[in-house]
């Protein structure tokens, strides 16, 4: 009796233990109804190779970790929400006469296997033939929920090989099993930069009624979004619905949660990427999102083809730069501290890489009282340390443009200043020489004297900031306000006055 008890206890037992390790193991018919996709997730890239020296950064990494996210989930799609046709320094180059303005980042895109973007704003900074000719080139699909193309009086999709770019797409991912999802993928842009050629509907009414329309049609929808931050949240809370906002706009990496709907950025760049890896449950309509931010840098191989890309064009800008007189390897200076010039400070405060170029830009003017720099003529969104190549300036300032010298009266160089602190944030922030100083008491101080409304001062500013065409600064248009006079410059491409960019080589050089 006492054996047979024994016997049967064991029994019991091994069939619990084997129950258990049936009940542990995932039911085959629940794992056939999940489905499961990833989105590699960059924006706002202007350089198509490294930053901070090439430790950061280049989309020959970015291609390669495409490559082994594939080969982990062959549902792998890469994405780029906007702002990469312009500003680079490449982009101002000229071929036979013809400015390059972004052909780099398409050919280097296409080569790294992008397969979905949407427009940033500074896309628009490009003439209207461009822009049509950069989408045409490319091999990745464009969504337009909101953006459309204006002309001939008519309002309709840019297109691209003649079909209509869409208002939004459906991807079908699915399992090994062969069961499949549908996903929507909307693109929405900021109204920020609007040229005639460019027109845009609502954002947020835009996406409300496209998600109302396809949500009979798709298990659930994700946006690639180029907005500020405030504009996600309010999207997110216009159109719950949309499960992940993929964005951009902002340069520094941020994720939140508003609601049920997730919203992150990676670095502009490319320095760091967002991996979305969702899995969605088809029998239970479960989606969880998993968002992991990996830095891309020397960890990452970088892709053969895509690098092979990125040196052709390097090869180009070599010879290009040349031409107009610059050696990109040529050393210049070395910095005893870095020099700011990330966009998140310089459009916010006063930085030691604005204050150099202010400072350079006075020398080429010596009777000038003062020099106001645009941050947004500021493209590098870097620090630079050590040694300082010319290379380095030109990533600087990639749009160069002349410095000029005028005179104005007190009051209008007051309310010039005003508008730099409503810009604060922008590039229409100012960035000024250490001689000016604002009291909370006295108003603006320039060298320690109160600055007189009725009193003609002598400025030095970069060429943007007398077009009138900057945030709060249509006063300052040159050829509209009276108040603006003796405008000078020089046109001989020799002097650092006809070339920001020369002119800052020039001063480190006498530092």
């Amino acid at each position: 009796m006492k054996h047979f008890f024994s016997s049967a206890f064991w029994f019991v037992i091994l069939l619990l233990a084997f129950t258990s390790c049936r009940s542990s193991q995932p039911n085959s018919s629940d794992s056939e109804e999940i489905v499961k996709l990833t989105f590699l997730h960059i924006n706002d890239v202007y350089e198509i190779g490294g930053v901070s020296g090439g430790k950061y950064g280049n989309l020959a990494r970015v291609a390669q970790l495409k490559k082994e996210l594939l080969e982990e989930n062959p549902n792998t799609y890469l994405v780029l929400s906007g702002d990469f046709l312009n500003p680079s320094v490449l982009g101002t180059l000229k071929i036979d006469g013809k400015r390059i303005s972004g052909a780099q980042m398409v050919d280097v895109m296409n080569a790294a296997k992008v397969d979905f973007v949407t427009f940033g704003n500074h896309e628009f900074d490009l003439k209207e033939d461009e822009v049509l000719e950069r989408i045409n080139e490319s091999d990745f699909e464009w969504i337009a929920s909101n953006t459309f193309y204006y002309a001939n009086e008519k309002i309709q999709p840019f297109t691209r090989d003649g079909n209509k770019l869409p208002i939004y797409l459906t991807i079908e991912p699915q399992n090994s099993a062969g069961e499949s999802i549908k996903v929507g993928i909307l693109g929405i842009t900021t109204k920020y930069n609007q040229p005639e050629f460019v027109r845009y509907t609502d954002e947020y009414e835009t996406a409300k009624n496209v998600q109302q329309e396809i949500e009979s049609k798709t298990d659930f929808t994700v946006a690639l979004t180029h907005l500020l931050e405030s504009e996600d949240e309010k999207l997110a809370g216009i159109v719950p619905e949309l499960k992940l906002l993929m964005g951009g706009h902002d340069h520094e990496n941020m994720k939140f949660t508003y609601g049920q709907t997730i919203m992150a950025k990676a670095d502009a760049n490319a320095r760091t990427a967002y991996i979305h890896r969702l899995t969605y449950n088809k029998k239970t309509k479960g989606l969880q999102i998993d968002s992991e931010l990996k830095s891309i840098d020397n960890s990452i191989g970088y892709e053969p083809v895509t690098k092979v890309a990125i040196e052709k064009w390097d090869n180009i800008a070599d010879s290009a730069f040349e031409a107009q007189g610059f050696d990109p390897n040529r050393e210049i200076y070395k910095l005893k501290e870095a020099l700011e010039a990330r966009e998140a400070l310089i459009r916010t405060t006063q930085t030691n890489a604005g204050t150099l170029i202010v400072d350079a830009m006075a020398d080429v003017f010596p009777e000038a009282e003062l020099a106001v720099l645009g941050s947004g003529s500021v493209r590098l969104d870097d620090q630079l340390s050590g040694v300082v190549t010319e290379y380095d300036i030109l990533r600087m300032l990639p749009f160069g443009g002349k410095i000029y010298q005028f005179n104005t009266s007190g009051e209008v160089l007051i309310q010039f200043l005003d508008a730099g602190i409503k810009n604060k944030g922008s590039g229409g922030y100012l960035q000024y020489q250490e001689k000016l100083k604002f009291d909370a008491q006295k108003g603006w101080l320039l060298n320690g004297k109160t600055i007189e409304k009725e009193k003609q001062y002598t400025l030095v500013t970069n060429d943007y900031n007398l077009t009138g065409k900057e945030n709060n600064m249509e006063f300052m248009n040159a050829e509209t306000n009276p108040e603006i006079k003796n405008v000078i410059s020089s046109d001989d491409i020799e002097s650092p006055q006809s070339d920001i960019r020369k002119a800052v080589i020039v001063y480190l050089e006498k530092l």
